[in-house]
């Protein structure tokens, strides 16, 4: 018998319905200042304190924890389903940890290191605020083995010298992120691992981008995540080859054939961000589709899931854009969350 969706998924539609759309995106993106911001936000039920001059980091850390409040809801309804557990957060953490390497490799001041990141059950706002006072990449990978988190050991492995390679650090850590959902996919099956191979997939397309636009000495073949589908070693290794990011862009996406994830990676090539938000965005589209020819499949938990990370990019760049005076139309032209 195959398992039942029917809760969770119900619990995912009726946090959906709290999702912004883009038309009030890019409303919240004309607000004139910080102020007007927060009380458009409010209105959308954002929590925000009264006060008459509202920060940016203020408005970003609602955003932040109105997110992750949406995950530690899902995270009741799905405690008993530890692939679901694993699907949800650990991506999230892996970003948030990616994030927090960086900062710290770069000096970076704690705020500016949380800024974006979406806590999650296992690394709450508490834990990403300790870590993002962390001195050193090895002094976060430190407190992720104290605190048993998966991504901790591979880190700390490579963590150790005064002046790490971040590079080879960002690979360790998507290697664990993709030995751990592979294993899940393993015990799962369905549209479940092909979620999970799929993010594998797209992670190697990526990646192979990046490699083919900047002179490396580190080998394709170490630097490809197994566990994918759709795209092999050695058409990864092909498209490094290329040392063009367009090419390469051109290359792996034909292991996607004629999907919108195949337009997505050749969307904008010389642009590694918009790059990412297109793939994102046709990720959304062709789980929201499936969900309605499909309706008791995991596929409504899985684009609530992508729409709500979508939507916390979208209001952290709507935030900042409007601290920093950016033009409105420009704020809504780089909106991920679709028409």
């Amino acid at each position: 018998m195959s398992p039942r969706w029917d809760d969770v998924n119900a619990r995912a539609r009726g946090l959906a319905t709290h999702l912004v759309d883009r038309a009030r995106l890019a409303q919240l993106a004309s607000a004139p200042d910080l102020p007007a911001l927060a009380a458009r936000l409010r209105d959308i039920g954002l929590t925000l304190a009264e006060t008459a001059d509202p920060t940016g980091a203020e408005l970003e850390l609602a955003v932040r924890r109105r997110a992750a409040g949406a995950l530690a809801t899902l995270g009741r309804w799905t405690g008993r389903r530890p692939e679901l557990v694993a699907l949800l957060f650990a991506e999230e953490d892996r970003r948030s940890v990616r994030a927090l390497v960086r900062g710290a490799a770069e000096r970076a001041p704690a705020a500016q290191r949380v800024a974006g990141l979406v806590p999650t059950p296992i690394l709450p706002e508490r834990a990403l605020d300790e870590l993002a006072r962390a001195p050193t990449p090895a002094a976060v990978a430190a407190l992720l083995v104290a605190w048993r988190h998966p991504f901790g050991p591979p880190l700390a492995a490579r963590a150790h010298s005064p002046q790490p390679d971040l590079y080879t650090l960002e690979l360790a850590l998507d290697r664990a992120a993709a030995a751990w959902l592979t294993q899940v996919a393993r015990r799962v099956g369905g549209l479940l691992a092909a979620f999970i191979r799929e993010t594998i997939d797209v992670e190697n397309a990526l990646g192979a981008m990046a490699l083919a636009g900047v002179p490396t000495e580190v080998s394709p073949r170490d630097a490809f995540l197994a566990g994918g589908r759709a795209l092999s070693l050695e058409l990864f290794e092909r498209a490094v080859a290329t040392r063009d990011p367009a090419d390469a862009a051109d290359r792996v996406a034909r292991a996607f054939g004629s999907r919108a994830l195949a337009a997505a990676l050749r969307q904008r090539r010389d642009d590694a961000r918009a790059v990412e938000d297109a793939v994102l965005r046709a990720r959304i589209a062709e789980l929201e589709q499936l969900a309605r020819l499909d309706p008791l499949s995991p596929a409504p938990l899985l684009a609530f899931a992508l729409a709500l990370r979508a939507q916390t990019v979208d209001l952290h760049r709507v935030i900042w854009g409007v601290a920093l005076g950016a033009p409105p139309a420009l704020v809504a032209r780089e909106l991920v969350t679709a028409a």
